[in-house]
């Protein structure tokens, strides 16, 4: 049995459960209690953690390591990404709802980028996507088929524009589509700081189910003159559950399907 570890430091728990994987390929939740004796409920929450900084993969009841070598794991940069830990939750709620063998469409964005960098070892998963960041992250993947659109590329966020870009997801259909937004109004529907969201409006458009994923934030934020999506066109809405009961109400009334997290 394993020497169980009593007190640790966070980086420690880190290091012990990643010595783990390294020796035996895998570990139990039930190996995790044992090793640092802690609750199951802390093994699965220390799991996740582990897993949204990269350093796992979560399976049914353990973890198995994330095999992506070193030199071709994606620079990540998170301290620039405002409410960073509300959109995290947004896109962990978003990755739930991903089954391997689905056809996604995954838009630009820092939410979506988070989306992203959770579907690492997802198996027989095809991405279409308009964002540099979300190609880059997921380019290794021998489990996810990748495409991206062509088109000029957007320096404020690295995502392709332009009329083929436009083409590019006007001429196919996924099985659902995941895109974040500027700004949404609970009355209105989806906005963009951008002067041009034409090729926003396509990706959106191009999943038989249309997933807006916006931290609670986006609802205070005055809707942009340039609509990307109208709220008819939206079918599910991901956010915090800070988000006024008001505005739930206005998009249920909708006929939106909203998911708190």
């Amino acid at each position: 049995m394993a020497k169980q570890i009593t007190e640790s430091f966070p980086e420690e728990r880190d290091d012990i459960i990643l010595d783990v994987l390294k020796r035996q390929g895998k570990i139990r939740v039930t190996e995790v209690c044992d090793i640092l004796s802690i609750a199951p409920s802390t093994a699965r929450l220390l799991l996740q953690s582990m897993q949204e900084k990269g350093l796992l993969q979560r399976t049914h009841g353990g973890a198995i390591p994330v095999d992506i070598p070193e030199q071709t794991k994606p620079n990540r940069d998170f301290s620039e990404i405002e409410n960073y830990e509300a959109k995290l939750k947004v896109a962990t709620r978003a990755a739930a709802t991903i089954q391997d063998g689905d056809y996604i469409a995954i838009g630009s964005g820092t939410t979506t980028y988070l989306l992203a960098t959770l579907l690492h070892n997802r198996q027989d998963l095809t991405i279409v996507t308009d964002s540099f960041p979300v190609a880059n992250e997921l380019l290794h993947e021998e489990g996810i088929t990748l495409y991206i659109a062509g088109g000029w590329i957007m320096k404020r966020n690295s995502s392709c524009r332009g009329l083929s870009a436009e083409r590019f997801f006007k001429e196919l259909t996924v099985d659902k589509s995941y895109c974040s937004a500027d700004s949404i109004n609970a009355k209105i529907g989806t906005s963009s700081i951008d002067f041009d969201p034409r090729t926003e409006t396509c990706v959106s458009k191009c999943g038989a189910d249309r997933y807006v994923l916006v931290d609670s934030s986006k609802f205070d934020v005055r809707p942009f003159i340039d609509k990307v999506m109208k709220i008819e066109d939206i079918h599910h809405v991901i956010t915090n559950d800070d988000v006024s009961p008001e505005n739930i109400r206005l998009l249920k009334d909708a006929g939106v399907d909203v998911l708190l997290v």
